[in-house]
């Protein structure tokens, strides 16, 4: 524990010294690598140990101290970011030289450092002081990092509406703890209760926890600031703000829920899962219609936070009919998606940087046939996007199968045919969802990657240094590792979920899934769905090789009716995605504008289309509400003319109405 807290307090000073120098960025570089380390090795000493307190500051603030605590729950969350920090900051030590002589690499360097120091003081934070001020120090950081290059005007606008949204949210978590703190008489975690909370103000508390961490979870639709944001930002930042920073919302909300609150009534758990599918479904949908590489995986982020959601929904809904086995597995089921949502997304991140700084265009329109120029790469990325797609034997099949299994279970529930039927749509959202995702990354990886070079700077594209190719392949590995051996890790990420419900799964390696609780009429092991996967694939492997031997090959240009294959012949990211935007036209609500650039009316000769998707939620929440914000603001104009008379005179018409009210 007090080692943890070294380590955040080391990120932190580091940062701000190489800040403040602006120069010896290797210092920087080398702490991130190693820090990250650190993180790992505290996170897995704090998932075998009980839980460890420790305080410091005394007397430095009024009423509390700095208060940091390591259990289970923590544990697991420092090791995801220890693990995507590690490989991301080797991933910077290559990327950041895309901005030498026109930026300043150190703020680059010292602000990633101190954004994994804060995101570490977050998880260990052991009351509500510590707690909201680390998440104020992450959420100021992130900020600075997401407009790095500030001069873009994209830039600006994403950063000016994520420091707005991030704040709303902050301020209805802070409302949530404070009402917690109220009825236990403490800041300090390891004593609140709510035993003696009213009903009606637990159920505040939930909703205001639901927006708070749901803003920065990327809940629609409170969603807004996540596709602006993560794709202006480095792409290493990129990374860990999907990969790990919108965890963070997740670890607030089981704090305040599952531990805090524990037991409330069915609708949480049907309110959380139905915000859930919906996030989901809108998200891979609007990452369907995206020509941005990193805005499509960032709408995917928002994606995987509501399949995550939807768990959470679903171990609420079990807890609530009193079936603590089930809520425990759907829990559990949560978090191993979690952290392989951070495993490949991150890689995926950081593949979409190394093609960015090596062909300067995040359009795939504009991209194809860098296979051939950079095969690391698309390889490291193929592996991300199986992973996503969860496909076996990758990790992502491991966390979405766990996920689905919750939801039959739901089903099967016989406490209300009304929950059997909810849960019914809710397995139909989800496979739904993963049909999309499959699709948008096969999308995303063809027209990229494959056919014919769509621009110049596609056909100039190389190899990633390789720094950023040891932090790909590090992901990537794990990506495989975790798929092909999920049991033991599993079973390590039973600790936090038995802190939490007092529940123990056991995970039997050879029959993995519901354990103690599969129904007699049958049980598909997971186990044997991954080796019959590998064998099948070496089986096929097998028949090609020894296919092939009988026959010879012979590379010949692809045949195109007797003309020349040209790149406009090839499949681009939106041609292959029209089918999807049209049957969906009614919630992506494209606007279409055609203009003629060059010739005359009659007789043009280049014309210029644009389509852009408007986001449902902007258009009838969002606008209308800063519409009359404006009209307001237009009113109170009125009384600012710029007098002081006039002023002194409001001033003494309020001290006499003041008066008047508190006689």
């Amino acid at each position: 524990m007090d080692t943890a807290v070294a380590l955040v307090m080391s990120c932190i000073l580091i940062g701000l010294f190489v800040a403040v120098t602006r120069r010896l960025t290797y210092i920087g570089h080398a702490a991130g690598v190693v820090t990250s380390l650190g993180f790992v090795f505290c996170a897995v000493v704090g998932l075998f140990v009980p839980p460890q307190y420790v305080s410091i500051a005394h007397g430095a603030f009024a009423l509390t101290a700095l208060s940091f605590r390591m259990n289970a729950l923590a544990g697991f969350f420092v090791l995801v970011i220890g693990i995507v920090g590690l490989f991301a900051s080797v991933y910077g030590i290559g990327y950041v030289r895309e901005y030498a002589g026109r930026k300043s690499i150190s703020l680059l360097v010292s602000g990633v450092l101190i954004f994994l120091g804060t995101m570490v003081s977050v998880v260990l934070a052991g009351n509500v002081f510590t707690f909201l001020v680390s998440w104020e120090c992450m959420s100021i950081v992130s900020f600075l990092l997401v407009i790095y290059e500030h001069e873009q005007h994209e830039v600006q606008s994403a950063g000016f509406i994520y420091v707005v949204m991030t704040h709303i949210g902050t301020v209805f978590l802070t409302i949530s703890f404070l009402i917690i703190a109220h009825y236990s008489g403490s800041l300090s975690f390891h004593v609140m209760d709510t035993n003696h909370m009213p009903d009606g103000m637990k159920t505040l508390v939930f909703l205001f926890a639901l927006i708070g961490f749901g803003t920065k979870a990327g809940l629609v639709p409170l969603h807004i600031w996540l596709p602006r944001a993560h794709p202006v930002a480095p792409s290493h930042v990129s990374a860990l703000m999907s990969g790990v920073m919108i965890k963070m919302a997740m670890y607030g909300f089981i704090l305040v829920v599952f531990e805090f609150l524990r037991v409330g009534p069915v609708w949480w758990g049907i309110l959380v899962s139905c915000i859930g599918a919906i996030t989901a479904l809108l998200g891979v949908l609007h990452a369907l219609a995206q020509r941005d590489q990193k805005r499509m995986l960032a709408y995917s982020s928002i994606e995987n936070m509501g399949i995550i959601f939807m768990g959470l929904g679903v171990s609420l809904i079990f807890t609530s009919l009193h079936a603590p086995i089930f809520a425990a597995f759907s829990l559990l089921a949560s978090l191993v998606h979690a952290l392989n949502h951070a495993l490949f997304k991150s890689l995926l991140f950081l593949g979409a940087g190394a093609v960015l700084s090596k062909t300067h265009t995040k359009n795939m329109d504009r991209l194809g046939g860098i296979i051939r120029k950079m095969p690391w790469t698309a390889g490291f990325t193929l592996m991300g996007a199986l992973s996503i797609s969860a496909m076996p034997p990758f990790n992502g099949f491991v966390g979405e199968w766990m996920l689905l299994q919750s939801a039959f279970g739901l089903a099967t529930s016989e406490h209300s045919p009304w929950i059997s039927v909810f849960a019914v749509l809710m397995v139909g959202a989800f496979t739904m969802t993963g049909a999309l995702v499959a699709m948008a990354f096969v999308r995303s990886f063809g027209s990229t990657f494959l056919a014919l070079p769509r621009s110049e700077s596609a056909q100039l594209a190389n190899e990633a240094d390789m720094p950023m190719r040891i932090g790909m392949a590090g992901l990537a590995g794990l990506c495989l590792l975790t798929g092909l051996f999920p049991t033991r890790w599993v079973e390590m990420l039973g600790r936090p979920v038995r802190e939490i419900t007092d529940v123990t799964l056991i995970i039997n390696p050879f029959r993995f899934g519901f354990s103690d609780i599969e129904h007699a009429n049958g049980h598909l092991s997971l186990i044997s769905v991954l080796m019959t996967s590998v064998l099948a694939l070496i089986f096929l492997w097998w028949i090609l090789r020894l296919v092939g031997r009988r026959t010879s090959m012979v590379r010949q240009e692809t045949w195109a009716c007797g003309g020349m294959l040209t790149p406009l012949m090839t499949y681009t990211a939106s041609g292959y995605s029209k089918p999807v935007r049209v049957a969906f036209q009614q919630i992506l609500r494209p606007s279409r504008t055609l203009k003629r650039t060059e010739g005359s009316v009659y007789f043009p000769s280049k014309f210029v289309y644009v389509s852009k998707f408007t986001s449902f939620a902007e258009t009838y929440l969002y606008r209308p509400v800063i519409q009359t914000v404006l009209r307001m603001a237009r009113i109170v104009r009125a009384i600012q003319n710029g007098q002081v008379q006039s002023y002194l005179a409001y001033l003494f018409v309020t001290l006499i109405v003041i008066l008047i009210l508190v006689k």
